[in-house]
């Protein structure tokens, strides 16, 4: 299914799966390589602008000495490959830097961690693996033999219950525009927090939203109208700023406090 629809978008953009395997330096035929592809058109989002990334990863970071790269987090590097008009980003990963964020996030039931450690973690999750090796196969089995989805949304509910506490502290003490931003990230929390809850996590800002009203909210409505009229349709003045963040509050303990945050 996700082959299909990956060669389906490279078919779009006048090239071919093929085409871009030709590019790669590290074929998925070796088995100590893993080649990962993701777009977010696998989690039914994307558009024609929408990016397709490349993950390889490796059993030893020796198997990029010779590349200079520029590099992040656990990240080995990240190099653009150029195939016919279409640029693509490849990041390069060890195994062992996969084992490593992902036994710190289980230590700490999710408690601990950045959201740059995740979104490697989330695009293992939602991607798909070129072929099926001995490498591709341990990743797989490393992520499906613990809950990564608890593991999202334990580190989303710290997140925004720490953003609401930060809003109330910025509005008692008169700083209302710091706490409106804090109101609006935990909203965008809560909406991210429901999102993992129900299948479908995703820690981009620019989709938490679109997921979150594309499904209703998951049928609870009454969150889904507030969400809209106070995340996406308010109208903020200054004469009514102060009802406004009362209500964002309002929502955010209704959020937060329903039966799925643990």
């Amino acid at each position: 299914m996700k082959k299909n629809i990956l060669e389906s978008i490279l078919i779009k953009k006048e090239v071919t799966l093929k085409d871009v395997i030709a590019k790669i330096d590290y074929p998925s035929a070796n088995n100590n390589v893993g080649t990962l592809f993701y777009t977010s058109f696998f989690e039914n989002l994307g558009n024609k602008n929408s990016d397709i990334d490349i993950y390889i990863f490796l059993t030893s970071e020796k198997e990029l000495e010779k590349k200079s790269l520029r590099k992040y987090s656990e990240c080995l590097g990240v190099d653009v490959i150029q195939v016919g008009e279409l640029e693509l980003d490849i990041e390069y990963w060890t195994i062992s830097s996969i084992e490593k964020i992902l036994q710190k996030f289980v230590d700490s039931n999710g408690l601990s961690g950045n959201y740059s450690d995740l979104k490697i973690l989330l695009r293992i999750f939602h991607g798909y693996f070129l072929e099926s090796n001995e490498t591709s196969n341990y990743i797989t089995g490393l992520l499906e033999s613990h809950d990564i989805i608890k593991l999202v949304k334990n580190r989303i509910a710290i997140e925004a219950r720490s953003l609401y506490d930060e809003a109330v502290k910025m509005y008692e003490v008169n700083e209302k525009i710091l706490s409106l931003d804090c109101a609006r990230r935990c909203l965008w929390e809560c909406a991210s927090y429901m999102n993992a809850h129900y299948g479908k996590p995703n820690l981009k800002q620019k989709w938490i939203s679109k997921i979150f009203i594309d499904n209703k909210a998951f049928g609870h409505v009454d969150l889904l109208e507030g969400y809209i009229n106070l995340q996406i349709f308010s109208n903020i003045t200054e004469e009514n700023i102060d009802n406004t963040l009362l209500e964002m509050f309002t929502l955010i303990q209704s959020m937060l406090n329903i039966d799925l945050f643990d």
